[in-house]
């Protein structure tokens, strides 16, 4: 009877296994003068059963456009994007059926940097009499989902190429050594950093 419970619960929470990531290369542009951030993310995924939908994890996010790519460059629009706050899930509508195989799917993104220490987050620290803004993340256990739509669970584990936009000046770190750094027109530079697995 506990193991049927167990069992029922499980089903509720985990996401469906139907198409699972390998890869993440993702963007991330926060603005710590509006408190706000947007990314983009192309996400290495396999696709295990036919689909019309992907699900995956969002919390406090507005996915605002993506595809799913094929190897052959052929793409399969989003259709609808709905999001369960209550579940902390996104699902992703696709215009047409995706087959079983290797995929990329691109999404596009914007959220709030919160002041509650958590997800993708805006702090506040003193130097010398003088205050400063940073942003920062915090993603133990469950609050990755709060920077970017994701598989959020412990069994999907990925590699993550990870690249920070930032205004000229401030410091990005990652947990994996930066490989590029190119200024950009607007005066902001795009900090790249090597893979990482998490």
């Amino acid at each position: 009877m506990d193991h049927e419970l167990s069992t029922d619960s499980e089903a509720t929470y985990r996401l469906p296994r139907s198409v699972t990531p390998s890869r993440y290369d993702l963007t991330l542009e926060p603005s710590l003068d509006t408190a706000t951030f947007e990314g983009h993310e192309a996400i290495a995924v396999t696709v295990h059963e036919p689909v019309t939908e992907i699900v995956l994890n969002a919390k406090e996010l507005e996915v605002l456009d993506g595809s799913l790519e094929a190897a052959d460059g052929s793409a399969i629009d989003l259709e609808k994007v709905v999001l369960d706050a209550g579940s902390e899930r996104v699902t992703l509508g696709l215009a047409d059926t995706a087959t079983p195989g290797e995929w990329n799917l691109r999404l596009r993104f914007r959220g709030t940097l919160n002041d509650r220490m958590v997800g993708f987050y805006r702090s506040r620290y003193d130097d010398e009499g003088a205050s400063y803004v940073i942003a920062a993340t915090h993603f133990e256990a469950t609050d990755a989902r709060m920077c970017f739509p994701c598989w959020d669970e412990p069994d999907l584990k990925a590699t993550f190429g990870v690249t920070v936009v930032a205004a000229d000046g401030l410091t990005a770190l990652s947990n994996a050594p930066e490989i590029e750094r190119r200024s950009l027109p607007d005066g902001r530079v795009r900090v790249r950093f090597a893979d990482t697995m998490i």
